[in-house]
């Protein structure tokens, strides 16, 4: 008997994260073709995909539990909310107030804002279910979390970006680089008589006991 299927193509791990918020990493912002089966479309041929590693808590960090590769789109649009001219109020664009949400303060007009150079950039991402995977709806600073970015997480997480796009690919495993051993200390040379090396005490030259005092000698 012939069996079909059909798996949709996704650029996320079938997500067990819970609705609510979460500790992540922001990883990448990719620049993409808009889908052609998007409205938007023809008004922003580009779109923007945000690429993170999910956690359900903190404590799983330390844990050393594999993350879970999610993802957001927004599209090549960047300003803040308006009122136009006929009085109807237009929101600010996704990009625009994420970036505010991660910078923790309102962005200057003009302002060029580079977040590459703040990645891996530590994170809280708002969940909410979509059947089997995780819909990401908000982020927001996290910067508590950024006292968990060691060495070995950071170089973990570039291992892991490299993964995402492809399903056939498990995420690497996260766990810690293993600890350099301290070298063996060479053995102390023997100590010959009558020398003395350091750390060893010298030798005592014995005395002879103390002769008594005179007779009637005054002693203080």
């Amino acid at each position: 008997m012939v069996q079909f299927v059909y798996n949709p193509p996704s650029f996320n791990d079938l997500s067990s994260l819970t609705p609510g918020w979460h500790p992540a990493f922001l990883l990448d912002i990719e620049d993409i073709e808009t889908p052609l089966h998007f409205k938007s479309h023809e008004k922003y041929p580009r779109s923007r995909r945000w690429r993170l590693a999910v956690w359900e808590t903190d404590l799983l960090i330390d844990q050393q539990v594999t993350p879970e590769r999610q993802s957001a789109l927004s599209s090549s649009a960047f300003a803040p909310a308006y009122t136009r001219n006929d009085g109807q109020h237009v929101q600010a664009a996704k990009a625009y107030k994420w970036t505010e949400a991660l910078l923790g303060r309102q962005i200057v007009p003009g302002e060029v804002i580079d977040l590459s150079a703040m990645l891996p950039l530590a994170c809280r991402v708002e969940v909410e279910r979509k059947n089997e995977y995780a819909n990401i709806t908000a982020i927001s600073r996290y910067p508590e979390l950024a006292s968990k970015l060691t060495l070995g997480l950071r170089q973990y997480l570039a291992e892991f970006l490299g993964t995402f796009g492809d399903q056939t690919n498990q995420a690497p495993r996260y766990q810690s680089p293993p600890v350099a051993q301290a070298p063996t200390p060479a053995p102390t040379p023997p100590v010959q008589s009558g020398m003395q090396s350091w750390g060893t005490p010298a030798p005592r030259t014995p005395t002879s006991p103390a002769s008594p005092a005179a007779p009637n000698t005054p002693r203080w």
